[in-house]
């Protein structure tokens, strides 16, 4: 990391800020997720069931675990880790195909949620749906798509073509590793009368609510 730093970004300073960064970027929002779809799965408990049996059919093979990698893109499209993402700060003036100035200096930014949300790009997005991915995928030639870490043009949680994130499927492998065991070996639930907790905003971030409660036990196998 020291070696492809400009001078300027050698000082110890700023390589321990610059690891922050990264260490934000890949623990939390892992952390975060896992959290955001123990909610979910609390919130609409009927899932529990064929979600438990997927994982008794094919626990050899996370890769084949398709409603549990729904339910987490779902989870994910519900509770995104940011509203605005590709921040970039313009070199020079450009002006875009429709006469738009973004002149040199302009802060900008892509609002990945709404394009996702969009009716045209997610039909009936208001509605939680956990196997809305399951199902397209098991359309003709849309197996290898609409996968959790899967980037398209119009979802850009984890970037897309060279700037999608190379750590995405890694990321995916240790959120089912924690949900398989918390799955198979527990049941939780909200408290009696308390719905799911109302996440938390920073600006454009998303976060879970630190003060939800999931009350949770050893399952009877």
């Amino acid at each position: 990391m020291d070696d492809r730093n400009r001078k300027e970004e050698r000082k110890p300073k700023d390589l321990a800020h610059l690891e922050v960064v990264i260490s934000l970027a890949s623990i939390h929002t892992s952390q975060m997720n896992a959290v955001h779809i123990l909610s979910d799965l609390a919130e609409y408990p009927e899932y529990f069931g064929p979600l438990r049996e997927e994982i008794e059919t094919d626990k050899n093979s996370y890769y084949k675990l398709e409603k549990l990698d729904s339910f987490m893109r779902e989870s994910q499209r519900r509770n995104p880790p940011t509203l605005l993402s590709y921040h970039r700060i313009m070199q020079k003036d450009f002006v875009l195909q429709d006469g738009t100035l973004l002149p040199k200096d302009a802060h900008i930014t892509v609002a990945v949620d709404e394009i996702q949300n969009d009716s045209c790009v997610t039909p009936d997005p208001m509605r939680f749906d956990p196997f809305r991915y399951y199902r397209l995928r098991q359309e003709d030639g849309h197996n290898h798509l609409h996968q959790f870490a899967t980037t398209e043009p119009n979802i850009l949680n984890f970037g897309h073509r060279k700037y999608a994130c190379p750590e995405r499927f890694f990321a995916a492998l240790e959120i089912k590793t924690i949900l398989v065991r918390l799955i198979m070996d527990y049941d939780w639930k909200l408290p009696d009368g308390q719905g799911r907790p109302e996440n938390l905003k920073a600006h454009e971030f998303i976060f879970p609510n630190q003060e939800g409660v999931l009350q949770m036990k050893v399952r009877r196998h």
